[in-house]
């Protein structure tokens, strides 16, 4: 059974080296543009070489995030930077944007497209045309099933060339189906149409974090998910077949993503060890160790984890909580505080520490829960929350920088500022220890295997192999082997030198050298050490140019034509025309489900047209009812035609004789784009809401698999959001 690639967030350099050393297979990461995490550190251009010669040379993949939509006069910037990255070695492009990928793969198609999770593939029916279209792998909606994520790898090993699919595993949730979100856009909109943070540009302001009031009168984080973690899931994700497992957070710190990562290679390494010795048994031995659940929910949880939709719908319980972040790990109950300005009865034993106390600060006495056992230690942060959940209070912390045990599980800690109240609930935010352990991971080293020879009479010579890659390099120095004339050289003393490979990323292990000399001959032990450097500065330029050895960038020329006859002025997105023809209100967009319902005659004027439409999401019911009905539903669009928003029916349809016409969901928002789907039948009837088109449907600021049970939000600025369930039952749409 073949282990999946575990793929880490890269933020920036420090980011890189904890992903690396702690077990990465392939990591992810953005340049300063064109990418949906434009706030991470990020890398400049300059920097992108030795990032990516790191990662290689230790035989780990990069990938880098192209995955916003771009509109018409961003393109040549896009493909002059994709070019870039293809000449420097880059593993794959991570794209959402179709006329991008349009673009790359007609011009560049060795080099691997990854369509992003922002391009709302959901069911196997999208994978096939996805590979027509130059993708080799895909990386699916996070609200897929585990039995739907088994459908879509399915799906991948059926095309031409297979298709692998990627899944997340870890880190955070969007409530939305991702790519289709317009709420951080529309919510901070304004005058200026399209001016503000949007998620499919690569500025998401979050809104889904954010509280809000409901019908009842009652405020909550309505929106916001509890973080994914499927570490206790790894066999039956790992059987399903998907090839690569993905770790989110490219906003968070280098020591989450050093934690993280090393967990899930630990547990990827322990599952693959129990086929080796279990085979079809290996799950039932799999288990996954308390203080590692620990070490998971102390790094970062948002009021635990959840495994998300892997197997059904969780409803209310994948939501956050009370807070949006970090919620730590709960500690205790305060009893007492102690105010040095402040007159209070207490034991002797908290008075006697009053004196520690910094003018202005409290001190807390909590008594720590039975549950916890990971201990407060100096450096630790702490953060205190009202229980009333009535009256919510913003929490209070700080480091600890005072600690005194008074015996019967209660301690004395501090300083912290005034507001802390008997009775408040107190959270480990973070752990000093787990946060400097976290980035002391030795450096990565691969094995190697190292043959030297030395004949007297003849040159000596050097194989070095790299174990993994399979590279492998012979050295010879010029110099003659001579029989010794007092002592000989020794053979573990050759061997000795030879496996000083210091700061290289290679080691020999225990087994890797063999040493086959003749007896009684003298060997410079300078010539050895002289033998080895250059055998491994040639196997890390094998492994640095391995990438590049045969792609060919496009030349500047080459550029320049492509640029100017398909991207540039007069082959721009015509929107003042998708404007127009709106604006005569001509066609009738209604549901698929309505429309077989009520049938075409229903909607009277005969001198405007009906024009059925597929939900963007269609995953759930609306798939089952389509492909329950297909013929039937094929022969009532036969006249009108149907309008799809997703990658997944359009081939069914356009197969079975149906006109299609592209909405709003496929994110059309170029040329390039538009000429991508019109290339498989598709005429675009409503381009990416992301140009500030909107039609008389409305916008859904989200689609999502969560059922919000009210009939509206109001959020912190007074602005009410209705939310509607879609004809389907199974999707809610907010406005």
């Amino acid at each position: 059974m073949k282990m999946p690639e575990l793929l880490a967030p890269v933020g920036g350099k420090a980011h890189l080296i904890a992903a690396v050393n702690n077990g990465a297979d392939a990591v992810y990461m953005g340049g300063l543009a064109f990418n949906a995490r434009i706030f991470a550190d990020n890398f400049k251009d300059h920097e992108l070489p030795e990032a990516i010669e790191f990662a290689h040379v230790r035989g780990v993949k990069v990938y880098i995030t192209l995955n916003t939509l771009l509109n018409d006069g961003e393109l040549v910037k896009a493909l002059e930077y994709a070019n870039y990255l293809y000449s420097i070695g880059v593993d794959g492009l991570i794209v959402q944007d179709m006329g991008l990928a349009r673009l790359l793969h007609r011009n560049l198609p060795d080099f691997p497209l990854h369509l992003s999770t922002q391009g709302t593939l959901y069911n196997k029916e999208a994978v096939d045309l996805a590979y027509k279209m130059g993708f080799s792998r895909v990386v699916p909606a996070r609200e897929l099933s585990l039995e739907e994520i088994k459908e879509v790898v399915e799906a991948g090993k059926t095309c031409p060339e297979p298709v692998d699919v990627e899944i997340f595993v870890h880190g955070a949730l969007c409530m939305c189906y991702s790519g289709q979100c317009q709420m951080s856009r529309m919510m901070g909109k304004g005058k200026n149409t399209g001016s503000c943070r949007s998620g499919n540009r690569g500025t998401c302001a979050q809104p889904c974090r954010q509280a809000y009031t409901d019908d009842s009168g009652n405020t909550s984080y309505a929106l916001s998910p509890k973080d994914l973690c499927l570490i206790e899931n790894l066999p039956d994700l790992i059987m399903s077949g998907a090839a690569s497992f993905k770790i989110e957070g490219r906003m968070k710190t280098p020591e989450y993503v050093a934690t993280v990562t090393r967990i899930y290679r630990k547990y990827i390494d322990r599952y693959a060890a129990l086929v080796n010795r279990y085979g079809d048994e290996a799950k039932q031995h799999y288990t996954v160790d308390e203080e590692d659940m620990l070490m998971l929910r102390q790094i970062f949880n948002r009021g635990n984890f959840t495994d998300g939709y892997l197997y059904g719908n969780p409803g209310q319980d994948i939501l956050s909580g009370h807070s949006p972040k970090n919620q730590g790990i709960f500690a205790g109950r305060v009893v007492a505080v102690i105010d040095s300005e402040a007159k209070t009865s207490e034991p002797d034993e908290r008075k006697a520490v009053r004196g520690a106390l910094k003018r202005g600060k409290v001190l807390v006495c909590i008594a720590l829960s039975r549950s916890f056992d990971s201990g407060i230690s100096a450096g630790d942060g702490l953060e205190f929350r009202s229980e009333d959940e009535d009256t919510p209070r913003e929490a209070i912390g700080s480091v600890t920088t005072y600690i005194k045990d008074i015996g019967g599980r209660e301690l004395i800690i501090g300083d912290f500022d005034r507001g802390v109240n008997t009775g408040d609930l107190a959270f480990k935010v973070t752990d000093k220890k787990l946060t400097d352990d976290a980035l002391s991971a030795p450096d990565k080293k691969l094995p190697v295997t190292i043959v030297f020879t030395a004949r007297e009479g003849q040159y000596p010579t050097l194989t070095m192999t790299d174990v993994k890659s399979g590279y492998s390099v012979d050295i010879s120095a010029d110099h003659v082997v001579e029989r010794a004339r007092k002592v000989a050289t020794d053979a573990d003393r050759i061997a000795d030198n030879l496996s000083r490979l210091g700061d290289t990323p290679y080691t020999p292990g225990y087994t890797g050298i063999d040493v086959q000399i003749d007896d009684d001959i003298m060997m410079p032990l300078s010539v050895v050490n002289r033998m080895r450097r250059e055998a491994a500065d040639q196997l890390v330029a094998e492994r640095r140019d391995g990438v590049i050895r045969s792609r060919e960038p496009l030349s500047r020329a080459k550029l320049d034509v492509i640029e100017s006859g398909e991207m540039l002025g007069y082959n721009n997105l015509d929107l003042d025309g998708y404007k127009e023809k709106l604006a005569e209100r001509k066609v009738i967009p209604v549901p698929l489900e309505e429309f077989m319902s009520k049938g075409k005659e229903h909607y009277g004027d005969p001198s405007r047209k009906i024009l059925p439409y597929i939900l963007n999401v269609s995953k759930g019911n609306l798939d089952t009812y389509i492909e329950n009905n297909f013929d039937k539903i094929v022969k009532a669009v036969s006249e009108t035609g149907i309008l799809i928003g997703n990658l997944g029916w359009i081939e069914r349809f356009r197969d079975a004789g149906v006109k299609v016409y592209g909405d709003y969901g496929l994110n059309v928002f170029n040329e390039q784009a538009r000429k991508a789907y019109e290339e498989f039948g598709v005429e675009l009837y409503m381009p990416s809401h992301e140009t500030g088109i909107e039609d008389i449907r409305g916008i859904p600021y989200m689609i999502t698999e969560h059922p919000v049970p009210s009939d509206f939000l109001r959020d912190r600025k007074g602005f009410v959001h209705r939310i509607i369930t879609a004809p389907s039952g199974d999707k809610t749409l907010i406005f």
